[in-house]
């Protein structure tokens, strides 16, 4: 973990810190503490709840649970009137898991000071905690949590609290998981597309427990989020597989990861997408029936729905058929080859809903369209 920031498409980063904050944003209301403190800094794409640390706020570094042959390393330094330290981690932790940290500032001083409190991640300032200490007193410090990196060896992550004038360290073990099968997962592990499309990831295995929710992806090592939200829901009870879906705008090699919970330990998957003007483009939908963008849909009757799909590769593979607002999957349409058509029977709907169409080539780039508008005023 180099602790460099170079450019988003080769990102080396292996973590990202959750916590519900905008970037150079003033987060009111969010107390450790104290009435007055406020913290700026970054923010998730999506906003975790922390979980309880693993030590008591009284342990220190010496009696911290560590596991066999961990690294932990303390830095703790001070030439001011506030002192810094970490109280207490959960680590070592398995890649793909939370890192949570507690730490704490004290004033030893006579008057009053307020300082600015840089948490820093592996080199990367991650948030800036500002709050008032009085004289003689010791407050909390509560950075959020942090998702590592799901690892394939046995690595460390460092966190760093600091200000003008002190610093607490502690360096982490992070350890290793194991990669599912290829198997278990769509499209193929390495694959080819042109800038700008967007690829549909699937994983199907039975650590994702009977509920899924269990997947986090990265992209470049860098945090993108969590296959949890209506739609993931539906498409885990309708299809048995996590997804997700991430556009690739410019030309490059890209290393998109996931993490998956599980029960008993941790899993992980890699792909390596290569982007290049002469890769794989998108399907696309050539035509419709009925042609208009509204329809009714009958009581006691259904409506017949087609689609014209291609794929200039000729890798046409299924379409998947959405209702709109209801967050619900209609159905499935095998497809293949270079052109084909994809067909439903309609029998309910909501108005006002839109049906959507994903349609996927066996390289998992996607095309999603909406292609109709349920208007209950008008005849079927």
């Amino acid at each position: 973990m180099d602790g460099t920031d170079p450019d988003r498409s080769h990102l080396g980063r292996r973590s990202y810190l959750f916590g519900a904050l905008g970037v150079g944003s003033l987060v009111m209301g969010r107390r450790y503490g104290g009435k007055d403190e406020t913290i700026t800094g970054q923010t998730g794409h999506n906003a975790e709840t922390p979980s309880s640390l693993a030590g008591s706020e009284d342990t220190t570094t010496a009696d911290q649970d560590r596991g066999e042959g961990e690294t932990t390393t303390d830095q703790t330094e001070s030439t001011g009137a506030e002192s810094l330290r970490i109280i207490s981690t959960n680590g070592p932790v398995v890649g793909g898991d939370l890192l949570e940290v507690a730490a704490e500032v004290e004033n030893t001083g006579e008057t009053a000071i307020r300082p600015a409190i840089d948490y820093v991640v592996d080199g990367e300032q991650r948030s800036t905690i500002t709050t008032t200490v009085a004289p003689g007193e010791t407050k909390p410090i509560d950075p959020g949590s942090y998702r590592t990196y799901p690892v394939a060896q046995t690595d460390t992550v460092t966190v760093r609290f600091e200000t003008a004038t002190a610093v607490a360290e502690r360096t982490v073990d992070v350890r290793a998981v194991d990669e599912l099968a290829a198997a278990q997962t769509t499209p193929a592990r390495e694959i080819t597309v042109q800038p700008g499309t967007e690829v549909l990831f699937d994983i199907e295995s039975d650590a994702l427990g009977a509920y899924g929710g269990r997947t986090h992806w990265f992209v470049d090592e860098m945090y993108e989020g969590h296959s949890l939200g209506p739609w993931h829901t539906a498409y885990y009870s309708h299809q048995g597989a996590e997804y997700w879906r991430h556009t690739f705008e410019s030309p490059g090699t890209y290393e998109v990861t996931a993490a998956i919970d599980g029960d008993e330990t941790n899993h992980r998957a890699t792909w390596t997408v290569h982007v290049s003007p002469t890769g794989t483009p998108a399907p696309t939908i050539d035509g419709k029936r009925p042609a208009a963008d509204s329809l009714s849909v009958g009581r006691d009757a259904t409506r017949d729905l087609e689609l014209a799909v291609r794929h200039p590769d000729g890798r046409l593979d299924r379409v998947i058929w959405w209702l709109g607002h209801a967050d619900r999957i209609l159905g499935v349409s095998d497809v293949s080859g270079a052109a084909d058509t994809a067909a439903l029977s309609l029998d309910s709907g909501c108005h006002g809903c839109p049906i959507i169409a994903w349609v996927i080539g066996d390289d998992g780039a996607i095309t999603a369209d909406q292609v109709w508008m349920i208007d209950e005023r008008i005849s079927a």
